[in-house]
């Protein structure tokens, strides 16, 4: 992995120093700053990634390349409205800020690497999503829905039959891009730049003296195993693709199905902490104390998911290791629906 030496940063710094004296000379005269040009400056500001490796910047630029776009209804690609959410366009335009300073520019052969994943929805035609939902008139009122195999979802409409996964067992390399993710840990990075520009080799966190050599300091957060069970609050033309789905259930009565699910798991496992709500996406370098609940936050790159999400955790340290289990909730059929391909 490429370390980033304190000259290089130092080099770095003088051209971030320079632009952004430039945007707070501009923003002095009468047309002032463009919206994109005020999200530079914020980062010329506070430039948190001048001292990270290349690796984990290149990987940061392809998670947020992930979120800047959606498909629609018509199978097209199109940008993230404003009014749902700016925050990726913002890291966007840092992501260029850091690149410029680094190389000039966004390195070509990056670009193809980030925009990869979306030729996936388009490799048999319209993508599938998109021919699923043809059709099929969503409830104006609040939904759920689970994406996942036809063969499972239909026992699940008609019996309630739902498997509830494990944390940890969406951590393993058999899974697709998609729902592999490490579910028990959540880590974070420290800039350490400035301390590596004055000569200094730690920093003191929390009353601890921590090394920090020539990268950022990386800090893990791990909690223990727990259940979950993964949905979405709307219909979203990239996830039958994604969760390489043929079939999704709509469900029309979301307080019914959560208080059902979590009544019959309760009733079973009654010492267990019933939890759910929307999964909140935190960016690992800008984001410390955006969630209190880490069952209930994932990383910023699987912000376009959208994920609502119903989880399990226990009351006290399980001795043994947990695995998936079964529950049967009643049929389902009163207040949900199959939609297939």
């Amino acid at each position: 992995m490429t370390q980033v030496a304190t000259e290089q940063i130092r080099r770095r710094l003088e051209s971030i120093d320079q632009r952004r004296r430039w945007f707070e000379w501009k923003s002095e005269q009468p047309n002032r700053l463009f919206r994109h040009e005020v999200w530079r400056h914020t980062y010329l500001a506070r430039p948190y990634l001048i001292g990270a490796n290349d690796e984990r910047v290149a990987e940061r630029f392809r998670s947020i390349f992930l979120n800047v776009c959606e498909i629609g209804s018509d199978g097209r690609i199109r940008m993230i409205s404003f009014e749902e959410t700016d925050e990726y366009m913002q890291v966007f335009t840092h992501m260029l800020e850091e690149f410029g300073s680094r190389c000039g520019d966004v390195p070509k052969d990056l670009i193809q690497t980030a925009r990869a994943p979306f030729f996936k929805y388009f490799a048999q035609g319209t993508p599938i999503g998109v021919t699923m939902f043809e059709g099929y008139k969503a409830p104006k009122t609040p939904i759920l829905v689970k994406y996942g195999k036809r063969e499972f979802l239909e026992p699940m409409l008609k019996f309630g039959t739902i498997r509830l996964a494990n944390a940890r067992s969406y951590n393993q390399a058999s899974l697709i891009d998609a729902i592999r993710d490490d579910e028990t840990s959540r880590t974070f990075f420290i800039p350490t730049y400035k301390e590596r520009l004055e000569g200094k080799r730690h920093i003191e966190l929390q009353g601890h003296r921590i090394e920090i050599g020539d990268d950022d300091l990386e800090i893990p957060l791990v909690i223990e195993d727990y259940f979950l069970f993964s949905l979405c609050e709307h219909i979203h033309y990239r996830m039958p693709t994604d969760f390489d789905a043929d079939a999704a259930i709509v469900i029309r009565d979301p307080n019914l199905f959560k208080q059902r699910l979590i009544s019959t798991f309760l009733a079973r496992f009654p010492q267990w902490v019933p939890m759910e709500g929307k999964v909140i996406y935190y960016d690992p370098y800008r984001d410390y104390t955006k969630f209190r609940v880490p069952e209930m936050a994932k990383h910023f790159g699987y912000g376009y998911q959208k994920e609502f999400r119903i989880a399990f955790r226990p009351r006290r340290r399980i001795p043994t290791n947990i695995e998936p289990t079964f529950l049967s909730i009643g049929p389902m059929t009163d207040f949900a629906d199959l939609v297939s391909v």
